[in-house]
């Protein structure tokens, strides 16, 4: 018996409820090469095709039935689904009833892996770019696979797309491939924002408070009184998505601290270790160079040596 694929909601909520998600290496960006809108008749049905770009279909109304290697997808009005490059994909049913469906092709690379979105490690910090820099850092972004969606979070960008490829000029190309990107913007937004797990909310909310209080001495007390769980439960739910300890973390977060005050001013070793919240400097010395593998006096002059 074949199993079909079934989308939930963006909007919908619940503990511990997750999605399928693609995620992609960014940058460069996904780039636009085409947008339709059509309305197909009963009976018609989707080609069989492999091709090697991404094929992002919306369906505003009816039901368009799709294969992509095997596995069969109905999708229903009010949902999507991301077709991937080189993947073999054919309507394995004619449509029904009269269907509405915008659909988008882009190109970019392979995906990374599929995750589900209760895995995805939001908080979890990139490294930053730097002026000794001659390429991006890796960087990663996610989209839902096949879900449910809202029709008025996403039609104003499919109509504006469709206007602005349908007039495409070097006026609005550019225009153009940033709705694609305000798009993958929405779609993050709502697997990220309503769709984590409590743990994965704890942590950002255990993150949060990391960064407003950096520059506090480490107090679990507080933190517990401040965010109204138990440490230990707070400090698993941080480990489980970032891999560090509340004080590791906060750590992480002070050396950060130091280092840019390291490059952009000419205070003191001491005066930097009390701005970020550590004032025994011999500490701060020692948390520094496990942190970076330099004493803070060897970083400084390495980075200005370097500008």
């Amino acid at each position: 018996m074949t199993v079909l694929q079934s989308g939930k909601r963006l909007q919908d909520k619940g503990a511990g409820f997750t999605m399928h998600c693609l995620e992609l290496i960014i940058p460069p960006l996904p780039q636009l090469l085409t947008i339709g809108h059509s309305c197909w008749a009963p009976g018609q049905q989707h080609v069989a095709r492999s091709f090697n770009v991404y094929d992002m279909l919306f369906v505003l109304k009816g039901t368009l039935y799709m294969t992509e290697d095997g596995v069969p997808y109905e999708i229903k009005e009010g949902s999507m689904l991301v077709l991937e490059p080189n993947r073999m994909h054919i309507g394995h049913r004619p449509c029904e009833e009269a269907t509405e469906i915008y659909w988008i092709h882009f190109a970019h690379s392979a995906p990374v892996r599929t995750i589900d979105s209760g895995q995805i490690s939001w908080s979890i910090p990139f490294a930053k770019g730097t002026v000794d820099d001659l390429t991006p850092h890796r960087q990663v972004m996610y989209l839902p696979k096949f879900t449910n969606i809202r029709a008025t979070d996403v039609l104003p960008f499919l109509q504006q797309m469709l206007e602005l490829h349908h007039t495409l000029s070097p006026a609005s190309s550019l225009t153009l491939q940033t709705r694609l990107a305000g798009l993958f913007v929405e779609l993050q937004t709502a697997v990220s924002s309503q769709l984590a797990p409590r743990s994965r909310l704890l942590c950002d909310q255990t993150i949060a408070y990391l960064q407003q209080h950096v520059t506090r001495p480490f107090d679990a007390k507080h933190m517990e009184q401040t965010l109204h769980f138990h440490f230990d439960y707070l400090a698993r739910c941080l480990k489980k998505y970032t891999g560090m300890s509340p004080l590791q973390y906060l750590h992480n977060l002070q050396m950060k601290k130091a280092k840019a005050l390291l490059e952009s001013t000419g205070l003191s070793v001491s005066e930097i270790g009390h701005q970020v919240g550590i004032e025994n400097t011999n500490y701060f010395i020692r948390l520094f160079r496990k942190q970076s593998g330099f004493t803070p006096g060897q970083y400084r002059s390495f980075r200005i040596g370097r500008v």
